[in-house]
């Protein structure tokens, strides 16, 4: 009795100073908030800023499609003179011409290219903003997964710091003569499978935290420590029908749009190389100092080439199939929204209903029952057997739950995700 005493006192002394050293963090951790990860995405973010300056580019595009083309001066000298035997002679007898000539773009090509740099740029516009869409999903998603790997990884500490208590203790009761071998060698196999799967979740929450360090540009060596409060009542996903959010979504998703812009950018390239079939007109001046009919002759020259075999045919027939495709692609993308709409709202429902159909005093009532499950084993007032079953039923139980709850937060994050709008503030 006095040895099981002895037990049942190194046990209370781990439930006492265990949790402290459970929840200790290093001094290289960071504690965030997903709001405070969205603004470090936003300013550091390398893909976002990259985007930004493709806005820039573009935006340098329509500076481009509205300067005039340059004149063009010719100037021709006599090299030689062979009456006066002077080089370069300017004299009253020498000859000298000069033409200046302005190209006059016709059929409104130039108004047509700044349309079309314009529609560049409002397609990098929503290419940003459709980057930031996926970008804040990932962040969000990996933010919840992290913390709830987080809250499973101090479950399999405290079991595995419990179970190496218990299997020394046991292992000097070994030697009096008190334990039966085989109950030790079940308690250490039983501590290895911990051992083994906590290695595997910390393997898993440093490529959720490399992830997450990479999309808001924390250093490799910094601990991020997710702080998610502790919600009373998460939004409820049955109060907005799947045509509320397909509507939301046709008016905020950034893919759609590109798509639509995509439409009428290939609209109007196809007007433009309609235009381009247009010869362009060039005006210019010229004078001739004595090589013409009379001396200092100044003249008026219009060019303009004649479309008889060139017509622009080949690029206008490429617009028109570019054009079609783009329509049907812009189909393709809408379909393709609303079944990803659905499906967002589907996930979010089943999770939804999944977890009101669980006590909310469960999860407490199950752990402080496995307390007194360790006690009582540790007094050998259950067996092995039950001991590791219940056990393992703790376990897994307690790794579902984190595993719903994560669920439950991703899924309305998808559908903010989905929608193209933050429906669901979390």
């Amino acid at each position: 009795m006095t040895n099981r005493l002895a037990l049942f006192v190194l046990l209370m002394l781990y439930e006492t100073f265990s949790g402290s050293s459970i929840s200790a963090q290093s001094k290289d951790s960071l504690q965030l908030t997903l709001t405070q990860a969205e603004q470090l995405l936003l300013q550091k973010n390398i893909p976002l800023l990259a985007q930004r300056y493709n806005i820039d580019s573009a935006k340098a595009g329509i500076i481009t499609a509205r300067l005039y083309d340059n004149p063009q001066v010719t100037f021709e000298n006599t090299l030689y003179n062979h009456t006066t035997g002077k080089l370069f002679d300017f004299g009253y007898d020498s000859e000298n011409t000069l033409q200046v000539q302005q190209l006059i773009k016709m059929a409104g090509k130039r108004n047509k290219e700044i349309q079309l740099a314009r529609s560049g740029v409002k397609m990098s516009e929503f290419q940003f903003f459709d980057l930031l869409r996926t970008l804040r999903f990932s962040l969000a998603d990996n933010f919840y997964d992290l913390y709830y790997k987080q809250k499973s990884l101090q479950t399999y500490s405290s079991q595995i710091v419990f179970l190496q208590t218990v299997v020394k203790v046991f292992e000097q009761q070994k030697a009096m003569g008190n334990i039966a071998p085989k109950e030790i060698i079940r308690l250490k196999s039983l501590l290895y499978d911990l051992q083994h799967d906590e290695l595997q979740l910390r393997l898993d929450i440093q490529q959720t935290q490399s992830d997450l360090a990479l999309l808001i540009r924390v250093p490799a060596t910094v601990t991020i420590v997710p702080d998610v409060p502790v919600a009373a009542h998460l939004p409820v996903v049955a109060q907005y029908s799947y045509q509320t959010l397909l509507d939301t979504a046709m008016e905020n998703r950034y893919d759609l749009k590109i798509a639509k812009e995509t439409v009428n950018y290939s609209n109007l390239n196809l007007r433009l190389q309609k235009a381009n079939a247009v010869p362009d007109l060039t005006v210019g001046f010229s004078y001739d100092k004595q090589g013409n009919f009379e001396r200092n002759y100044n003249g008026l020259n219009v060019s303009m080439p004649l479309p008889f075999f060139n017509r622009n045919q080949g690029n206008i027939k490429m617009a028109k199939a570019v054009l079609e495709s783009s329509k049907l692609q812009l189909e393709g993308q809408q379909d393709q929204l609303q079944h990803e709409v659905m499906n967002s709202m589907k996930e979010a429902l089943q999770t939804e209903k999944l977890m009101s159909d669980f006590d909310p005093g469960f999860e407490n009532d199950y752990t402080a029952m496995m307390k007194e499950i360790e006690k009582n084993y540790s007094l050998h007032n259950i067996g092995l057997l039950e001991f590791i079953d219940l056990y393992d039923a703790y376990r897994s139980n307690v790794l579902k739950m984190n595993e719903l709850k994560y669920n439950r937060l991703s899924a309305l994050e998808k559908i903010n995700y989905t929608t193209g709008s933050q429906i669901f503030h979390l």
